[in-house]
């Protein structure tokens, strides 16, 4: 059996996550509205994401590697991943868009200079996702169906708020990837500082048990030890679930006796791919951590 390595996780989370601190560059002079015939590639799973709900999958000829939903994407050509793009398959497929989180802005440039039309998106934070969600509904003409699912989203969001209201302060650690297969808890990579995860846990009433300025820290266990936290989630993406075992997995957590949320039950796994991805399914991952202690967890 291959256990999950540390330094796997932590390079899985940098090409979901990082992007936005890196890069900030616009999109100017590629926001004109194109047919319902255009050709479209996406270079994350998020915005390929984006694109399906939105009703456009018709139209999609590329998207990443690493692009997983809806099942659809299967029978779609690839064209690389973060750190992998492959430029001759995407001018291959001669698409009129090609759509790029904000962090690939040198690969957009790049596009760009070959004649292709870009249109990049921020999925770093939770404005940012809904933001995308209008932003793909202006460029592809599905204004109703942008306005339509954004306000579905809102409400969503707005519901677990009002709720988080009348809910006590906890400190919460969401471990978003740790080593796996070893018997014990170690190498956890955490929700820190920023991105949209840590607004997550805000928008469903915890306080982020990791109050340091990394934005994904990796804790020690003088760390854990340290931060106490009251609840944790453990999340897990299905591969990794099914090699290792559901119940192995939460074992581990037995290894740290000390802590608030082991001795008191309050341990929960979170097993799903959805939940790596920041596209407009973020809200359900956002409902399973509001509902986590009243309902146990589980998978998604």
């Amino acid at each position: 059996m291959k256990f999950t390595k540390v330094v796997g996780v932590s390079l899985l989370i940098v090409a979901c996550f990082l992007g936005s601190y890196w890069l900030r560059r616009g999109n100017e002079g590629q926001s004109k509205t194109v047919g319902s015939d255009a050709k479209i590639v996406t270079m994350a799973p998020s915005s390929g994401e984006v694109v399906f709900a939105l009703g456009l999958g018709d139209q999609l000829v590329g998207v990443s590697r690493f692009a997983k939903y809806p099942p659809e994407v299967a029978d779609i050509a690839k064209v690389g991943g973060y750190l992998d793009v492959d430029l001759e398959a995407i001018v291959r497929l001669k698409p009129d868009v090609v759509v790029l989180l904000k962090e690939q802005a040198d690969l957009a440039k790049q596009l760009e200079n070959l004649g292709m039309a870009t249109l990049l998106l921020d999925h770093m934070s939770v404005e940012g996702i809904l933001d995308s969600v209008s932003a793909v509904g202006e460029r592809f003409d599905k204004l109703d169906e942008a306005r339509a699912l954004r306000e579905s989203l809102e409400s969503r969001i707005d519901a677990v708020r009002i709720r988080a209201q009348a809910k006590p302060d906890k400190r919460l650690l969401l471990s978003i990837g740790r080593e796996l297969g070893v018997g014990k808890v170690t190498g956890v990579v955490a929700a820190g500082a920023g991105g949209y995860h840590q607004q997550l846990l805000e928008i469903a009433g915890y306080t982020n048990a990791y109050s340091g300025a990394e934005n994904f820290p990796q804790l020690s266990r003088e760390h854990l030890l340290r931060m106490n936290p009251e609840v944790i989630i453990d999340m897990v993406n299905l591969r990794d679930s099914k090699a290792n075992g559901v119940e192995n997995i939460m074992a581990d957590w037995s290894s740290y006796p000390e802590l608030s949320a082991v001795k008191n039950g309050k341990v929960f796994l979170l097993v799903g791919d959805a939940h790596f991805v920041p596209g407009p399914r973020f809200v359900s991952t956002l409902e399973w951590i509001a509902n986590c202690e009243e309902e146990g967890g589980g998978d998604e």
